[in-house]
């Protein structure tokens, strides 16, 4: 069965329609291109997903698809923007010969525009003895650019560690969607979506049973975000302040709701202090770039059994004790890893700090924390998409 886009297959100009704001594909998406020979000689073009169950899909036929009949050598003929999954591509194709065409896509970037055109391996494709046959390409990988976050930073009901705590989970929710909105007509095509970056475990400035000096949310706390995740169209975030405790045995514990497609992780060395034999909050503290692998291992392997879209961990810093040894983390397959710029400040330092933590390596989607009260002056959000490189992740608290 064959669907249709309204796309034409000409040589346009203009912008990419924006991308919705709950149009989030987080998985690699794979795409053919196909060929259809015309009696006439005109050639027909479409494209086909491969689904998750491994079947090609439908094919996408754009309603002005036709390729002019001729034996001449085209310049390449590419279709207007369309949304793929989430992703802003066009169809790009030439003929190169009578019975040959070449094919291939681009993909657009929010920040690069256009990219190059990509050819698929087996790119030329002839005309069949059977008209109306489909030929097809080998398949093209599109890696999806992840729509640009805004999230709540905070504890519930506690509104001085965050504007989280401010509201029940609907009424932030309600506030998201505001800073979201002025961010998604800000930054074009790529779309924005808002998140819940919700504390779970609380470090602590006196001992705890377990010698964790750490309070975890409970279970059902915890699953009123998620439902009003699931509800609101949202990502969430866990944020585990590890205090004496490990990353790894912290983020294990949250394992039933990191099954959730749209539930990352988040740590924050911050308050992690065993090394130091002091009580969190005394001193700086942080964890080890071996503790980081661990941990995103862990979340790779959970991404492959449970068949789940990527997953963000996020790292906040904003002193290199934060994060010892930052290089030996190693990327993981299903895995983004995200470092967060947490501190206060003037823009300028801000920027500095960003610049230090956040867009270096090992760090995959750079992340900038804003802080209403306490930044100096507080940064606008068209300040913000004037950073270069502009964060993949805002956060407000």
């Amino acid at each position: 069965m064959a669907t249709a886009l309204a796309v034409s297959l000409t040589l346009v100009s203009g912008n990419p329609a924006a991308t919705a704001q709950g149009a989030v594909n987080l998985g690699a998406i794979e795409a053919r291109l196909g060929t259809k020979w015309l009696p006439d000689g005109r050639v027909e073009v479409g494209l086909q997903v491969l689904s998750d169950g491994g079947a090609w899909g439908d094919i996408v036929l754009p309603p002005k698809r036709l390729m002019p009949a001729g034996r001449e050598h085209s310049r390449w003929l590419t279709t207007s923007p369309f949304a793929l999954e989430g992703e802003v591509v066009r169809v790009v194709a030439r003929r190169l010969a009578d019975g040959v065409v070449s094919v291939a896509l681009r993909v657009h970037d929010a920040d690069d525009g256009w990219g190059e055109r990509r050819l698929p391996r087996r790119h030329l494709l002839y005309a069949s003895n059977q008209p109306g046959f489909w030929t097809w390409s080998s398949p093209v990988t599109i890696v999806p650019v992840w729509p640009q976050i805004v999230a709540f930073y905070g504890h519930p009901g506690v509104r001085s560690m965050g504007v989280l705590g401010h509201g029940t989970p609907a009424e932030v929710a309600t506030e998201v969607a505001v800073w979201t909105e002025r961010y998604d007509q800000l930054n074009g095509p790529r779309g924005a979506i808002g998140a819940y970056h919700l504390i779970t475990g609380v470090a602590q400035a006196n001992p705890t049973s377990d010698g964790h000096w750490l309070y975890r949310l409970p279970d059902d706390r915890i699953a009123e975000y998620v439902e009003a995740a699931r509800e609101h169209g949202m990502l969430l975030f866990l944020d585990n302040q590890i205090g004496w405790s490990d990353p790894l045995a912290e983020v294990q514990l949250l394992e039933d709701f990191l099954k959730e497609p749209f539930v990352h992780m988040a740590l924050d060395p911050e308050f992690a202090t065993a090394p130091l034999g002091v009580r969190p909050g005394l001193a700086i503290g942080g964890i080890t770039g071996d503790q980081v692998n661990e941990v995103l291992e862990y979340l790779s392997a959970l991404v492959e059994s449970e068949g789940l879209p990527t997953k963000i961990l996020m790292v906040h810093q904003f002193a290199e004790r934060m994060l010892h040894d930052r290089e030996v983390i190693e990327p993981q397959p299903g895995v983004e890893l995200s470092i967060d710029m947490d501190g206060i400040g003037t823009p300028r330092a801000k920027l500095r700090g960003y610049r230090l933590f956040a867009i270096t390596e090992p760090s995959q989607l750079p992340t900038f924390k804003l802080f209403f009260t306490q930044d100096t002056p507080l940064m606008t959000p068209e300040e913000v998409q004037a950073m270069e490189p502009v964060p993949d992740v805002v956060i407000y608290q």
